[in-house]
């Protein structure tokens, strides 16, 4: 075998590795960001079907059920969700709640990354 192929192929090169790391650092900064946003949205989901299956709940006006959630909202300390991204429609099945709200987090420089979330659930009447 010829030794100058050998030694050619021994390993990754310096700029290889640099590149493999800049990928992984930013890729643990985007996901140390985002994933507590969608914590934070599946906490939002928990605390509306929590509201929407409590016996106490059923058949509450839309101020009741508003300050259930927000009463709920504001001991998981979520502040991203205010009254105003509280929806309600009249169903069949009950009163619709809709809470609809964006989320934006800071990441590197001047960039920020928006999400929006959408959370659905039906007070029984």
């Amino acid at each position: 075998m010829n030794a100058y192929n050998s030694r050619r192929q021994e390993g990754a090169s310096a700029i290889g590795v640099l590149v493999l790391v800049v990928v992984l650092l930013t890729g643990a900064v985007i996901g140390m960001r985002l994933v507590p946003l969608y914590l934070e949205s599946m906490e939002v989901g928990s605390i509306l079907n929590s509201v929407a299956n409590d016996p106490e709940m059923q058949g509450a006006n839309r101020n009741s059920v508003r300050e259930a959630i927000t009463r709920r909202l504001n001991v998981n300390a979520i502040d991203r969700v205010g009254r105003s991204d509280i929806e309600f429609s009249e169903t069949r099945g009950g009163l619709e709640v809709v809470i609809e709200y964006e989320a934006r987090v800071h990441m590197i420089g001047n960039l920020d990354a928006v999400a929006k979330f959408r959370k659905e659930a039906v007070v029984p009447q």
